[in-house]
This record gives C-alpha cells, sequence and structure tokens, in this order.
C-alpha cells in the first residue's frame, strides 16, 4: 500500500512489477522503474516464502556445479548468473566438491526450498542417478556443459565438431604427429578422446596408441603425461589436449625439458579459461563460448519452467558451436 501511494499507481500494478508478473497490459518501463524507485526508497523487501506459496514461484534458481574451484566452470557459473539476473530472477550456487552424495544434499534442499528449477553445471561420476530423481519428480532442470551421454535437457558445446576443428588446425600446419591428453573422469571430455581416435578411422589415419594419454586435467599430472610422450624415441610434434589446465601443464613439461614452443612442439587446447591468454606463449585453444552456453541453459530451463502447450517443441538438446582461437602456441610443422 505504502509503494503505491509513493508511486502513485495501483496496488495491483506494484504487486505485478515486484513480483514480475506479466498482464494483459504492458506495464511501460516508466512506471516500473517508478515503482521500483519507490520500493528501494520505502525500503520494502519482498516477502519471498509468502510470495512462493501464493504463486508457486520463487523467483529463484538452484545451480549445482561440480567444482567452483575448476576455472572453466567458474566462468560459466558467473555467466549463469549474470543471465539469471537477467530474467529479474535470482540464483543460489552450490558447490559438490566432486561428491555425489553432497550433490544430492544440495538437490534436497531446493527441492524443498520453492527453487524454480535446477542447473547442473558439469558432471560428477555416478550422477544419472540424480537425473533420473529429478526426471521422476518433476522438477525443471538442465544440465550444462556434461557431455551429450544423458538422457536429460541439454546445453553443451559440440565436442566432435571442437575435436575435429583442432585437429584439422595441426594437420593443416603440417603436423602429422598428434598426442592427445584427456582426463577420462569427465563426460565431454571422454567424448573428446572418442571423437579424437575416430578422426583418424574415419579418415584411415594410422595413429600412434603412444600417443594418447590419459591423466587428470590438473597441471601436476599433465606435466607427467607430457614428459612421457617428448620421451618416446619419435616424439609428437604437436600435443591437443582436452582441457586448457592439462595444456598449460604441458606447456610446463616442454619448458622444463628445454624445449620451445612452438618450434619444437605444438601445443593446443581446449575451453579459453582466462589465464589461457596470459600464458607466455600464449595458448592456442578451441573455445567453449560461456556467454553463449549460459544465455541458451537459463533460457531453455525458462521454457521448461513456464510449461509449453503439448503442440509445441522445445528443443531440449541443444549444441553450441565452438570457436578456433589462435595465439602463440601452434607453429607449421618442420619434421
Amino acid at each position: 500500500m505504502d509503494v503505491a501511494r509513493e508511486a502513485d499507481v495501483s496496488v495491483g500494478t506494484v504487486s505485478r512489477v515486484l513480483n514480475h508478473r506479466e498482464g494483459h497490459i504492458k506495464i511501460s518501463e516508466a512506471t516500473q522503474n517508478q515503482v521500483i524507485e519507490a520500493a528501494r526508497k520505502l525500503g520494502y523487501q519482498p516477502n519471498i516464502f509468502a510470495t512462493a506459496l501464493r504463486t508457486q514461484r520463487s523467483g529463484v534458481i538452484g545451480a549445482i556445479v561440480r567444482d567452483i574451484g575448476d576455472p572453466f566452470l567458474s566462468l560459466l557459473a558467473k555467466e549463469i548468473q549474470k543471465k539469471v539476473r537477467e530474467h529479474g530472477l535470482n540464483l543460489l550456487l552450490a558447490n559438490a566438491e566432486y561428491d555425489l552424495d553432497q550433490a544430492g544434499k544440495h538437490i534436497a534442499y531446493m527441492h524443498s526450498h520453492f527453487f524454480d528449477g535446477l542447473l547442473l553445471i558439469g558432471d560428477i561420476p555416478g550422477d544419472f542417478a540424480i537425473i533420473n530423481e529429478l526426471r521422476k519428480s518433476g522438477t525443471p532442470y538442465v544440465t550444462v556443459a556434461r557431455g551429450q551421454s544423458a538422457d536429460a535437457p541439454i546445453v553443451n558445446i559440440d565436442e566432435k565438431k571442437g575435436v575435429y576443428m583442432g585437429i584439422s588446425y595441426l594437420r593443416d600446419l603440417g603436423h602429422k604427429d598428434i598426442a592427445f591428453i584427456s582426463d577420462l573422469r569427465h563426460g565431454g571430455v571422454k567424448e573428446r578422446e572418442e571423437y579424437f581416435q575416430n578422426y583418424y578411422k574415419k579418415n584411415s589415419l594410422f595413429l600412434n596408441k603412444d600417443y594418447v594419454k590419459t591423466c587428470h586435467s590438473e597441471r601436476k599430472e599433465a606435466v607427467a603425461c607430457a614428459q612421457r610422450l617428448l620421451s618416446l624415441q619419435q616424439p609428437p610434434t604437436a600435443i591437443f589436449c582436452a582441457t586448457d589446465l592439462a595444456a598449460i601443464g604441458t606447456m610446463f613439461s616442454v619448458l622444463r625439458m628445454g624445449l620451445r614452443i612452438p618450434e619444437d612442439v605444438s601445443v593446443l587446447g581446449f575451453d579459453d579459461i582466462e589465464i589461457s591468454s596470459d600464458f607466455y606463449p600464449a595458448l592456442s585453444t578451441v573455445r567453449q563460448p560461456v556467454g553463449v552456453m549460459a544465455e541458451k541453459a537459463v533460457n531453455l530451463l525458462m521454457e521448461l519452467i513456464n510449461g509449453i502447450n503439448k503442440d509445441d517443441v522445445i528443443e531440449d538438446r541443444i549444441l553450441v558451436k565452438p570457436q578456433l582461437i589462435i595465439r602463440q602456441s601452434c607453429s607449421a610443422c618442420e619434421r
């Protein structure tokens, strides 16, 4: 009532603006700003639990991230928060820390506190059970950056296109001896290794099995993987890494062995985390455009939350096109 009096509008208009409700008659931007300013001036704080009980909406989206310490997932989570706010909603983020039980507890909490929908950012080994429970409960949810294998609404990079793009770039530079370092714990990264091997089969090319190495994407483990590759009798001239973290670890290893990048060994990453452009030499990589992924994930979740007519079709498996970012860590092969 006080906000309506201060803004010189009806109580209904105040309710619609503050609760983000549409109506048959559109409220002008000027009137919306007038209401928001009046509410701010009077220190109005909406009772979100009362609103949730009345409207069955809380205006809050839950997100569970596999590991907030992962630079790519952290960047993606930040972009998702921006997009959620653009919808006039709030995001509550929980860190699963690679722990399936912890992720389950986060989801149980979100279920009981009027969350409008959930985003699962990155995959956790064994999380298919959680996805099945979400499906059974009817909770609107979207998985983001967890690979393409789940029977769930997904927004993911086109892993195949990204891997093929990277190999083609290296081969165009004259590299034939290309190694690959990956981490099989993660769905999307595992798919990248599969597509790497499929590229060679599809094109009837010889693939040296010693060139395919599996390690965690942390830099220390990648250092050891790269050292083993470069100690082979015929080492690779290029190393394609399934993540930028692995690529940075690989670059440390190359430099420690007294080799030059890219003159002796070319290194290509995947993700385009913030440090990639700051490293020296700057890392060439296959970019996952986090802004696009975040926008598509939030838009898809909003469609699922708002519901659709039976005759409508929601595209619930969205693959985002990767981008090749050429910097300084790759050059023409001289061998």
